[in-house]
């Protein structure tokens, strides 16, 4: 009997380790109110058909030009620009090649710029004198040179290239034409800016449309035309004095509205650079400071100057990538130090430099909540690494982790909506996201170990939390309360589905039942507030009854005493006695 028992178990843990399935793109996590790991339908899932590579149908051009795997093995950057029609044009950057390959909506691959002309009559003779160019010489090996050098071993020098200016450039030769090549393109970025005359004042109603390419080796940005990619400007290294000292190696950068450019370099270590329309360097700003221990603390007081600029890291730390979004809001990552300084890898930096990112959800956004505190391996030890983060136009915002390939997911209050992607050997994971941008409500990310741009499109229940999130960002509760009830109706568990609801009911002034969803939904904040509305309510709903039955009951209780002491008052003494 025994012996039939032993065979009943192994049948049954064989039956087990067969049926159970492995972890897929259907399958994910999120984190409970008290930050526990639980089970969650992913947000946003790639398909075979949103998945481009060098071997992708889409990347070969109607021409006949393919893109080339020799060519595209170090990608960047990815960005996507909405043209005035509507239509999307997607540039990614790659820095082995110093290729610049384009796109179009679906991702069909279109053509490559490998090089960028420069005019002479667009340039004064201080400003040529500046510009750098990557040279490759017969032995495929590439520097970094000045362009005056270049034009020397064209055999020609700064006078010769200043006199093509006066050949109209309708008439001129491609020998009589120059081009600067990049060395390290790590960014790409296009935006519109105002025109300005040659004393600096505003055209008005004329903008340029540029793209701008962090051009890292050679220590500048190039800003070119969008239409025929002809430089129009070079951003070289900062002369100021607050830069002294340090390298200027562009990796990424935006701009806003108004052209100023904000830039991260390699290794600088003060923060986000602020560069003027002209290209002046003005100021950091959403510096990373790092708390430090009372040890660390204690020994910096005894080291010298030398010790101290080596140790500069353990004060701030570098930024990884940036965004920005319709209002001019900065985004930004950058990676923790060590377990303690984890809550603000993610910031959103208003005009005037200061991190305004709302925290309100169950915990700050910092990706995972639970990894590996201890052991060798730092590939898996820390806390997420955030490499890439994109926003869209209603406030929600995501973020790569570069260290488990997953993205995760928030809305404009802090709140984690969900938890999508991962790591792993199919094509459709995502390795080493260096790159992220919204199109639309999918997300095309760019995976530099793949060599490959992945589309991530909302599963049913996150079109349903999207759509509730948009609806709430644009004032509407009750459409948003709609939403989250099919939320629910999908994930019982998704927490922050009830406080939503809660909130539209909270703005109906039903209190009670608001109080109900707050409490599902553990949020405390909420719940306090509903509770107090509900209390004033009462207050003031029974207060004049009350109040009027207390001075009523007060003012029969005087009268009675009075009526009282003067029907039983006792006769006057007359202090007269007997006769």
């Amino acid at each position: 009997m025994k012996k039939f028992y032993k065979f009943l178990i192994l049948f049954l843990s064989i039956g087990l380790l067969i049926t159970i399935p492995k972890t897929n793109a259907a399958v994910g996590y999120t984190y409970s109110h008290s930050g526990e790991p639980i089970y969650s339908t992913v947000g946003l899932a790639s398909s075979t058909s949103g998945i481009y590579t060098v071997i992708s149908d889409q990347w070969t051009n109607q021409s006949g030009e393919a893109l080339l795997a020799s060519e595209f093995t170090s990608p960047e950057d990815l960005f996507l620009y909405t043209e005035d029609g509507g239509s999307d044009i997607i540039y990614i950057a790659d820095s082995a090649s110093n290729n610049l390959f384009v796109f179009d909506e679906d991702m069909r691959y279109q053509y490559k710029v490998t090089q960028y002309e420069i005019r002479p009559e667009d340039f004064t003779d201080e400003e040529i004198l500046k510009v750098k160019t990557a040279f490759t010489d017969n032995n495929k090996n590439t520097t970094s040179i000045s362009f005056t050098d270049y034009l020397q071993k064209k055999s020609m020098n700064l006078a010769d290239f200043r006199s093509m200016a006066e050949i109209p450039y309708a008439m001129r030769t491609e020998a009589q034409k120059f081009y600067l090549n990049c060395f390290g393109l790590s960014g790409v970025y296009r935006n519109v800016r105002p025109a300005k005359n040659p004393d600096g004042t505003i055209i008005r109603g004329v903008y340029q449309d540029l793209i701008y390419l962090s051009d890292k080796n050679n220590n500048q940005i190039i800003l070119v035309d969008a239409d025929d990619y002809h430089v129009v400007q070079v951003v070289t290294s900062p002369t100021d004095i607050s830069f002294s000292g340090k390298v200027f190696m562009p990796v990424k950068l935006v701009t806003d509205v108004a052209g100023r450019m904000f830039v991260i370099s390699e290794g600088v270590y003060e923060g986000i650079m602020q560069m003027s329309y002209e290209g002046q360097f003005s100021s950091y700003v959403g510096v990373n400071y790092v708390s430090m221990t009372f040890w660390q603390l204690f020994w910096r007081k005894f080291m010298t100057d030398e010790q101290l600029a080596q140790t500069e890291t353990i004060l701030n730390t570098i930024f990884t990538s940036l965004t920005i979004d319709d209002e001019g809001f900065i985004y930004a990552t950058s990676r923790a130090v060590n377990d303690t300084d984890d809550t603000t890898m993610i910031k959103r930096i208003n005009p005037s430099g200061k991190d305004v990112l709302t925290r309100n959800g169950y915990s700050v956004p910092k990706g995972d909540l639970v990894y590996i505190k201890t052991g060798t391996d730092v590939s898996v030890r820390g806390p997420s690494r955030f490499s890439a983060v994109a926003v869209n136009d209603y406030g929600v915002y995501t973020l790569a982790d570069g260290k488990t390939g997953r993205l995760f997911t928030y809305d404009d209050e802090g709140n984690l909506l969900y938890i999508s992607g991962g790591s792993g050997n199919e094509l459709s994971d995502l390795n080493n996201p260096v790159a992220i941008r919204y199109q639309g409500d999918n997300i095309l990310a760019l995976d530099k170990e793949n060599q490959s741009v992945l589309r991530f499109e909302p599963t049913d229940i996150a079109n349903s939390i999207n759509k509730a999130v948009k609806y709430h960002y644009e004032g509407n509760l009750v459409a948003s309360s709609e939403e989250w009830k099919n939320v629910v109706s999908q994930n019982p568990n998704y927490e922050y589905a009830y406080v939503g609801i809660g909130k539209s009911l909270l703005n109906e002034g039903r209190y009670v039942e608001a109080m109900s969803y707050f409490q599902t939904g553990f949020s405390v904040g909420y719940y306090s507030k509903a509770y107090k509305l509900y209390r004033d309510e009462q207050i003031n709903q029974y207060f004049t009854g009350v109040m009027s039955v207390v001075l009523i009951a007060i003012a029969a209780g005087v009268g009675y005493k009075i009526y009282h002491s003067i029907k039983y008052k006792k006769p006057e003494e007359t202090g007269m006695g007997d006769e």
